[in-house]
């Protein structure tokens, strides 16, 4: 239990903010994955939750620092590494961009990294990487 909530009350909780994100109400979605990170510190996906929302809102240092959190709690967070490649792109941070995108592409050559929609964002990220100025 966290605070009172069991693991699949955090998980229901977890998944009514996403359906907020994706329905494009950042303020309701960020009262939600923000009282996640409270009372189940440990969730990293509601860390990576309120990353998207400072993204969302042009605040990359935030959301590095959050992204930053979620892979504190995972180290093999896929989603947060693709975020921080984004956010790394976004600032102009080519040096560490690469580190992950190189760290992507071992896990994609060897089979860990196989969801197409993640596959899609790689190599969407790796071609701003190519393509940066």
């Amino acid at each position: 239990l966290k605070r009172g909530y069991s693991d699949e009350e955090i998980s229901h909780i977890y998944e009514l903010g996403r359906l907020s994100l994706e329905n494009g109400d950042l303020r309701r979605a960020e009262a939600i994955m923000g009282g996640l990170t409270e009372v189940a510190p440990d969730f990293a996906s509601a860390w990576l939750g309120m990353a998207y929302i400072q993204i969302q809102s042009g605040d990359y240092e935030t959301a590095l620092q959050l992204t930053r959190q979620a892979l504190k709690i995972d180290a093999n967070f896929i989603e947060a590494m693709l975020y921080l490649v984004a956010c790394f792109l976004t600032t102009g941070d080519f040096s560490s961009a690469g580190t992950y995108l190189g760290e992507l592409g071992e896990m994609i050559e060897s089979g860990v990294l196989d969801n197409p929609n993640m596959l899609r964002f790689y190599r969407t990220q790796l071609a701003r990487y190519q393509t940066r100025t």
